[in-house]
């Protein structure tokens, strides 16, 4: 039966990803990635969601290896996989992507789409991913499913907020509190705020969209 690092592997190796290349995307360390593969460690819940993000499969598929969004071989049990199956079909609106000011008002416009998914979100709703500073967390063209429920700040977790006239999607850090890109190295730059931006949305899922 195969092992949550195994499959990390899997679907690392099925997009041609070096173990440096997962590493990066993931913020952790190459030798990170290697004990993950290995068994040695297992990635904790932030990485589970950063790993999950970069290589576009599905959270359940890696923790138990049942059908989330990601191919797999092996026959999905409704009794072990009750927890995807218990998570409702949300019909989600996606809007094109917000300038600043806007966002408060995006519900009066009408959505250029919906899109059907089994998240949990408390109140959802999807922008196409227009922000090449994380063009390697989500690459074009990607659909991101955001949370309005934002609740505590998570270290490593993608969010939506508005920065100086402008809506942009980092990764949240703390100790010292910052936003990071995750786009080209060096052509974007770690934002570290004096007072905490308006944070507009938890990222949650992501889509991509391989046909006009």
């Amino acid at each position: 039966m195969k092992q949550i690092g195994q499959r990390i592997r899997e679907a690392r190796t099925r997009r041609s990803w070096s173990q440096a290349q997962l590493a990066e995307a993931a913020s952790v360390s190459q030798p990170t990635v290697a004990n993950w593969e290995n068994g040695s460690h297992s990635p904790r819940d932030a990485a589970l969601e950063r790993i999950s993000t970069a290589l576009e499969v599905g959270r359940l598929w890696l923790l138990e290896g049942h059908i989330n969004g990601a191919n797999t071989n092996t026959p999905v049990d409704p009794a072990l996989d009750s927890g995807y199956f218990s998570t409702p079909i949300l019909h989600i609106p996606v809007y094109a992507w917000p300038r600043a000011g806007q966002l408060a008002d995006i519900e009066t416009t009408p959505p250029l789409r919906h899109l059907a998914a089994s998240v949990q979100a408390q109140s959802p709703f999807a922008l196409d991913c227009d922000d090449r500073a994380v063009s390697r967390a989500f690459p074009a063209p990607t659909t991101i499913i955001f949370d309005r429920a934002i609740g505590h700040l998570g270290d490593g977790t993608f969010y939506l907020f508005e920065w100086q006239d402008t809506i942009l999607v980092r990764r949240w850090r703390g100790n010292p509190e910052r936003f990071e890109p995750a786009g080209d190295p060096g052509r974007f730059e770690t934002l570290f705020p004096h007072t905490r931006p308006r944070i507009l949305g938890r990222a949650v899922m992501t889509i991509r969209c391989l046909m006009d």
